[in-house]
């Protein structure tokens, strides 16, 4: 693995992300400036021995998160304290024992990679060009719910190396892997409806709306809601996922969560037009399960899962407890004796839990999104604390395996990789720049590419 500059960017390269759908392609500093979200000036290369390993090694982190589901599913004293609701552990075990991939589409796992190197605790500095022969992936979190920068990893970085063949390859099977997946999902779906289903594809429309559909937001709630300024970086996620759908030979349409209307019948409809429209066969829907459990209408959408006929959740309800940061200790807690898998993790614990006397750790909150209300304490004194609205949840506490970091002439850049899996198996790879240790909503994306 190195970063290499790419020297000539292409000169057009922001209208063309922009008509690809980045239109997020600025990033807003919080000193007014702006900033590149996508970024073309460097690439990462990576050899075609490294691919393989990180895809072997993602292929067996695979098989340890089932594992952590069983454990989980069998001690509900442990989904307590991840804040799952045991109302909702029935739903979570019909999804889960229908396979583990039943109903899922993807998710990404972001992890710390920087080869031999990282292995030993005494070098902190990894540089461009370092012997990775014995380099291992080690697992950051899960995001397998909800995981956004799709557009970016899917589609953004391969038209950039298709443009530039700046190396021999790209590890990117992402888009076709997710036609392939639509397509075995929505034939299980189909047995199960007993109809050909229509698919649905819902976000929030916060940071969202579309401004023809302004009007679609009740009058007292219009003041919450924006419009100008939006990013709409769910939305446009969103559809990357249900072209892949439509290309699966599916009818597919889209909606807002807002706009989703649970019927006298116990059902789900689409609401759009103010009243109940068709039922909803399938919804694929870019708003986390732990949101939808403290919706007045959550208990709801567990209800009608048990029902014949009822709507199908993609991805389903079981990604809850992979999705959580209470993983990371459960997984720890199963193979950290494990000299093997062991390889692949950093260790954790739920808060309160860790050893005695531990002085360089990351806490997150169980829930914490884009890097929001994480600290980071060195050797005994925070380094780093970022803000956010997580502060007041339970948390997990990680040992300190910071990115590696790649000087460039623009200052600090500790890159995290993120891959993505597509039917439980590994699909592609994206990566994130930033100028902390903490990944967050101000990093940026970078492209790869395969040599050799």
């Amino acid at each position: 693995m190195e970063r290499r500059p790419t020297g000539t960017t292409r000169p057009n390269w922001p209208r063309l992300v922009a008509d690809q759908g980045l239109t997020y392609w600025q990033t807003q500093l919080p000193d007014g400036t702006n900033r590149s979200y996508w970024s073309e000036s460097a690439h990462y290369a990576f050899s075609a021995a490294e691919v393989e390993q990180m895809d072997a090694d993602t292929r067996t982190l695979f098989d340890m998160f089932v594992v952590a589901g069983d454990f989980l599913l069998a001690h509900p004293e442990t989904t307590d304290k991840m804040g799952i609701p045991r109302w909702a552990l029935p739903a979570i075990n019909a999804t889960w024992n229908r396979t583990p991939e039943w109903g899922s589409v993807y998710g990404r796992i972001d992890v710390v990679y920087g080869g031999n190197r990282l292995l030993d605790p005494t070098c902190t500095d990894l540089q461009d060009g370092a012997d990775e022969a014995l380099g291992r992936i080690r697992l950051y979190e899960f995001n397998a719910d909800t995981p956004t920068s799709l557009l970016e990893a899917a589609v953004i970085q391969w038209d950039w190396f298709d443009q530039t063949r700046q190396g021999d390859d790209q590890w990117n099977g992402i888009y076709e892997m997710l036609v392939a997946a639509w397509r075995r999902n929505l034939a299980e779906a189909e047995e199960a409806l007993g109809h050909r289903p229509v698919v649905h594809f819902a976000c929030t429309w916060q940071d969202n709306l579309l401004p023809e559909l302004a009007y679609l937001v009740p009058p007292e709630q219009q003041g919450a809601v924006r419009v100008e300024g939006s990013s709409y970086e769910d939305l446009q996620n969103l559809r990357v996922m249900q072209q892949a759908c439509t290309d699966a030979g599916y009818e597919t349409r889209w909606l807002y969560v807002e706009k989703i209307h649970l019927g006298d019948d116990g059902r789900f409809y689409d609401g759009t037009s103010g009243v109940a429209g068709d039922h909803l066969d399938v919804v694929f829907k870019l708003y986390p399960w732990e949101h939808m459990v403290a919706e007045e209408f959550g208990q709801a959408v567990f209800e009608d899962m048990r029902r014949p006929g009822g709507t199908v959740w993609v991805e389903p309800p079981y990604k809850m407890l992979w999705s959580n940061k209470g993983l990371l200790p459960v997984l720890w807690q199963l193979f950290g004796r494990d000299p093997e898998r062991s390889r692949l993790l950093v260790p954790a614990w739920f808060e309160g839990e860790e050893p005695a006397g531990l002085e360089s750790y990351v806490r997150k909150p169980i829930l914490g999104r884009e890097g929001a209300n994480v600290r980071v304490v060195v050797d005994g004194a925070t380094v780093l604390e970022t803000p956010g609205p997580y502060g007041d949840e339970p948390a997990v506490i990680q040992l300190y395996a910071p990115s590696p970091n790649f000087v460039g002439l623009e200052g600090d850049n500790y890159a995290t990789l993120g891959i993505f899996l597509v039917d439980g198996e590994p699909a592609g790879l994206d990566l994130r720049e930033n100028q902390t240790v903490v990944i967050d909503n101000l990093s940026v994306c970078v492209p790869h590419v395969v040599r050799g």
